[in-house]
């Protein structure tokens, strides 16, 4: 084995396993560089490795067909006349260092330096120029971390074929052009005027580790470098671990689950970036990075946040996200440093789908991707579905995803209920729908930041699949200076064909209202959505959805399609849609408006999207509207059972009968007395019961308590607990609990046959028998899933 390949597997198991060290600063000292040809991304290892693949696969090939062919052609350009644009000097720098490392032909290093040269000659690298004009005036910007990337790989590719005098210009203009003005901005204490969080996060992390790239492409010829790659790595762990701003009103960086503060574009541009310089350095120096224990966990945010289509596969895009955004990118970076796992394949594979075999824009087109990543045609390149639960729930950012599998044109629907600043929208509550391949139920998107419509449409509430009081939810001046009353999701639960969301948007919407729950309830093939709203006075509450596709008012219902996929969103409180005659023969019903909104990024295009609008003016409403997919629809059969003091829902599919019930004496209205109320024919103070029966059958299968205390039946207790919990129990064949609430507390529930064959969230339940046909339980974590 040769001493490149020894270093680079010794540096990617490094790589690999310090990612769940904890935080630690590197001891001083100088650090030591490697040296080689290419160190950083085209070493001599991965050189010979590919050339044995193009000579034996012709996916390979056509990939060093594709590339040389674009390095060609860039030789006969002028260099003069090449742009370069740090958004894209990546595509024209790569196919060049890829062409002189696997062939040596010095044209091509010559090209290369001639580029970098002309970067050096510039005044200034910077290109964002409207920042010039700000005080104090911004010396660096994002481009620069895309040039500092871009110029790392490139000076690292031709440093041993360069004279001294050519390395010391270049290193010169680097210094000059990227690591003074970033330092100066963003890390030197005497001058800096920015911090983690200016523009978000995203800036920091890719204008400063982009940088840092640089840097450790030219540690062997700048004496500076050793400690300006020290403070970039320990200002890093800071950008980790970053804790926002009460007094800002800024919001950290990730939350414990892995979560990013902002969409996944802009998680992959920090992430990406962040990875990039951690590769760089994990191949170009002798000492290992600082770890990053949350990293695995953020890049399972892409996963979780992925939507897998038969067509063009796509990603949940609240706030400034787009839909066709990624984090292959980064995944496939990570896999480089030596995490292979086999789902971040089939990751990467859902977002390049041809192998990206001519397109330089996608992880197969770059060469410092695909060097490292096995092709979909060779061993192991297709990877492998996530083995990772079907629902994310990222409690710090309120933020959630659901889903019923992995497989292409699953249903999915994600929910948000968090901060609202810059790149998050005023969207708390919102939620989005996929199925069979297609966005229906959708976030309007964005546009151009410059365009009017972005802060006077795209980012406030209406533009969101929320609930209205007189046309307005959160305060408009949130998505500028922040919301300093966050939503939230405080739980989310998953059992028995049962799947649970709590998101509570009360906090910034409460200008308006005093009370904004909103309830997912996902039972087998439909989904309840149910809002507990109260106004500070009485008016008119709108529940808005914008929908893909076509919609048209239909039995009852807004019948969405787009191709093979179809939603029916059905109000069925507080009162259902007419299905006949004219609306205005019905003014006691749900009325469906139309209203006017923007195409998503293009503000040009005005698009339709809906509201229901209850018949009355009032300052309490409660709504339960059904979403009901294309394969439940003609099957799936829902009927209102208004009560009292409840409102039902009776879903019926084949001999199976679920009855769900909104306790209204449990929605805040009663204080010093608990409530008590008879749902269906059960006694409880449960907030919303939810209990399922095989046809004939005497006992339910499977029930489902939120913030309930008791069940009970005549004189038998089905379920009893001192303090109110949610839980959702399986009386199927594989029995299982899953329950929430009071830590440590004791609950009694009614559970015939054999507790020893009995789960409690997930894990061997430690009861006692009392009886026959009941088990005692202590019980359980707060936040268990």
């Amino acid at each position: 084995m040769s001493l490149s390949l020894k270093r680079r597997l010794a540096g990617l198991l490094s790589g690999a396993l310090i990612l769940a060290a904890p935080l630690t600063v590197h001891a001083e000292g100088e650090l030591q560089p490697r040296t080689g040809r290419g160190v950083i991304d085209f070493d001599d290892a991965l050189i010979a490795n590919f050339k044995a693949r193009v000579a034996a696969n012709a996916e390979a090939r056509s990939l060093w067909t594709a590339n040389k062919a674009e390095a060609d052609r860039l030789l006969a350009v002028p260099t003069g006349k090449i742009s370069l644009n740090p958004r894209g000097t990546n595509e024209i720098l790569e196919p060049l260092i890829l062409a002189w490392r696997m062939t040596d032909d010095r044209r091509y290093e010559q090209k290369i330096y001639e580029i970098l040269s002309a970067l050096c000659d510039r005044p200034t690298w910077e290109t964002d120029l409207p920042l010039t004009k700000r005080d104090p005036v911004w010396r660096s910007d994002l481009g620069m971390g895309m040039y500092g990337q871009d110029f790392g790989r490139a000076y690292s590719a031709i440093r041993d074929a360069l004279t001294p005098e050519q390395r010391r210009k270049l290193v010169d203009g680097y210094v000059k052009g990227v690591v003074e003005p970033v330092r100066a901005d963003w890390l030197d204490p005497a001058t800096r005027i920015h911090t983690l969080d200016t523009m978000g996060h995203n800036w920091w992390a890719h204008i400063v580790f982009g940088m840092g790239l640089g840097l450790v492409a030219i540690l062997p010829d700048e004496p500076r470098a050793s400690a300006w790659l020290r403070e970039v790595d320990a200002a890093g762990q800071e950008w980790w671990s970053y804790g926002g701003s009460d007094l800002e009103t800024k919001i950290p960086t990730f939350d414990a689950d892995g979560a990013y503060s902002e969409s996944i574009n802009y998680g992959e541009l920090a992430l990406g970036s962040y990875l990039q310089y951690r590769r760089a350095w994990t191949e170009g120096v002798t000492t290992p990075p600082a770890p990053a224990p949350l990293l695995p966990k953020a890049l399972d945010f892409f996963i979780h946040n992925a939507y897998p289509a038969s067509g063009t596969s796509l990603s949940v895009n609240f706030g400034d996200g787009n839909p066709e955004a990624n984090g292959s990118p980064a995944l496939a970076t990570a896999w480089a440093l030596g995490e292979h796992r086999p789902d971040y394949l089939w990751y990467i594979r859902l977002y390049n789908e041809d192998g990206g075999k001519t397109d330089l824009h996608n992880v197969y087109g770059l060469p410092h991707f695909f060097l490292s990543l096995p092709l979909p045609s060779e061993p192991g390149g297709q990877g492998a579905a996530p083995k990772l639960p079907l629902d994310a729930w990222y409690r710090g950012m309120g933020w959630a995803t659901l889903r019923n599998a992995w497989d292409k044109d699953a249903t999915m629907l994600a929910i948000r209920s968090g901060f609202t600043w810059n790149h998050n929208h005023a969207d708390a509550g919102s939620f989005i729908l996929f199925d069979r391949g297609q966005p229906l139920l959708i976030d309007s998107g964005n546009s151009s930041y410059a365009a009017p419509e972005y802060d006077a449409y795209y980012r406030q509430s209406v533009a969101h699949n929320v609930v209205t009081f007189n046309g307005e939810a959160e305060p408009k001046e949130d998505t500028y200076l922040g919301s300093q009353l966050p939503g939230k999701i405080p739980l989310m639960m998953d059992g028995a064909g049962i799947k649970y969301v709590l998101a509570d948007a009360t906090g910034p919407t409460s200008a308006h209202f005093s009370r904004n729950f909103r309830h997912v309830l996902w039972i087998d093939d439909v989904i309840l959505i149910i809002d507990d709203l109260k106004a500070r006075e009485p008016g008119q509450f709108e529940w808005l959805i914008h929908t893909a596709g076509t919609a048209k008012a239909q039995d009852g219902a807004l019948h969405v399609v787009d191709g093979a996929a179809a939603v029916d969103v059905r109000p069925l409180y507080p009162q259902p849609l007419p299905t006949a005659g004219l609306a205005t023969d019905y003014p006691e019903l749900m009325h469906l408006e139309e209203k006017q909104g923007y195409q998503d990024h293009d503000p040009r295009t005005r698009v339709v999207y809906y509201a229901f609008a209850p018949a009355d003016r009032t300052e309490r409403v409660k709504f339960i509207t059904a979403l009901i997919p294309e394969r439940a629809q003609g099957r799936v059969k829902i009927t209102r059972m208004p009560g009292p003091d409840s409102l039902g829902v009776r879903i019926e599919d084949g001999d199976k009968t679920t009855d769900v019930y909104l306790n209204l004496k449990a929605d805040g209205s009663i204080r010093h007395r608990n409530a008590n109320n008879r749902l269906g024919v059960w006694d409880t103070d449960a907030y919303l019961l939810a209990t399922t029966y095989e046809k004939d059958a005497s006992q339910p299968e499977r029930v489902f308590v939120a913030d309930g205390s008791y069940m009970r039946q005549g004189n038998r207790v089905f379920y009893t607990s001192l303090s109110k919990r949610f839980l959702i129990a399986d009386y199927g064949a594989k029995p299982q609990l899953w329950a929430s609430g009071q830590a440590g507390a004791a609950m009694s529930l009614y559970w015939p046959g054999a507790s020893s064959a009995l789960t409690l969230n997930g894990q061997a339940a430690q009861g006692a028998r009392d009886g026959d046909s009941r088990i005692e339980l202590t019980c359980c974590a707060a936040d268990a899933q």
